[in-house]
């Protein structure tokens, strides 16, 4: 069980498989914000925690980030971050604030345990509707450590894993713009490609370290993974696990009682294989070419 034990957090989560909202019929990872569909103004808003402010206090009404209670968690004081709630923006990251803001809640946390992640539409959101989720996750995670290849510019790829992947790090709040601006690049190039994604934000290792250091506990940087993979536009659910943010990460949110008893090592490996491989091999030149203007 070599992926499993030392990729993987193995979880069971009937809970959140039954009572996640029904998602929303997504047709296109830039479909508009619809009024008529649920959306987190419609939620409870005593669910609603606390809105995030910046130092200067100056936040009008519409540009308010909130964090919001989720309603079917999968970890400890898992939430959803909201950016600019009021102003019913769709499940893209069509700016930059958003992305900062994300990057920004794991970058400015003291703990090495909060993770936070974006899965866009076509890409197992529920809610069309701009929201992160925000967990904390006590385990060592692989994707902490692992060795990433220099691709071009800020942009790493991860190949050892049965998920490709397009890596960035922050190492320092200076690092910050620069990133967020190379990363958005690259999400708008999915976007234009109608590519679904997803896209994961933790702490770890600095690529620099991570290939000479035999120290692996700590954590001088935030990663920030971001998969190109096959649309669930009407597709049929896994039996499974649905490979969204978490899962792709190593985090495997299992439903039932059956698939946690009876899944192996090799079927994981498939299914994240699967829908990540052939949108990752036809977009990696790509990619290449547009970090190197």
């Amino acid at each position: 069980m070599g992926f499993l034990h030392s990729f993987s957090s193995f979880q069971l989560n009937t809970d959140r498989a039954v009572n996640k909202r029904t998602p929303e019929i997504i047709t296109s990872v830039n479909q508009p914000f619809s009024i008529d569909s649920f959306n987190f103004t419609r939620a409870n808003q005593d669910e609603i925690m606390f809105f995030l402010t910046k130092s200067d206090g100056f936040n009008h009404n519409e540009n308010r980030n909130a964090i919001m209670i989720n309603v079917s968690p999968l970890e400890r004081y898992h939430c959803l971050l909201l950016p600019s709630l009021y102003e019913c923006l769709p499940q893209v990251l069509l700016n930059q604030e958003a992305l900062n803001l994300g990057i920004s809640s794991v970058l400015l946390n003291g703990s090495v345990e909060q993770r936070a992640g974006f899965n866009s539409l076509g890409g197992y959101a529920s809610v069309n509707h701009l929201h992160f989720h925000t967990y904390y996750l006590n385990n060592p995670m692989k994707l902490e450590t692992i060795e990433v290849e220099h691709l071009m510019g800020r942009c790493y790829i991860l190949e050892n894993y049965p998920a490709k992947a397009f890596v960035f790090q922050v190492k320092s709040k200076e690092e910050l713009s620069l990133t967020v601006n190379d990363i958005h690049l690259l999400v708008n190039l999915f976007i234009e490609k109608n590519v679904a994604h997803n896209l994961f934000i933790s702490r770890g290792l600095s690529f620099e370290r991570s290939k000479c250091s035999t120290e692996t506990s700590k954590r001088d940087c935030v990663r920030i993974y971001l998969w190109a993979r096959t649309p669930t536009f009407g597709s049929k659910a896994l039996d499974e696990f649905n490979p969204a943010l978490c899962e792709l990460f190593g985090h495997l949110v299992i439903k039932t009682s059956e698939a946690y008893d009876e899944l192996t090592e090799a079927r994981v490996a498939e299914i994240l294989f699967s829908i990540t491989h052939e949108p990752y091999s036809s977009l990696k030149e790509s990619v290449k070419e547009l970090y190197n203007k």
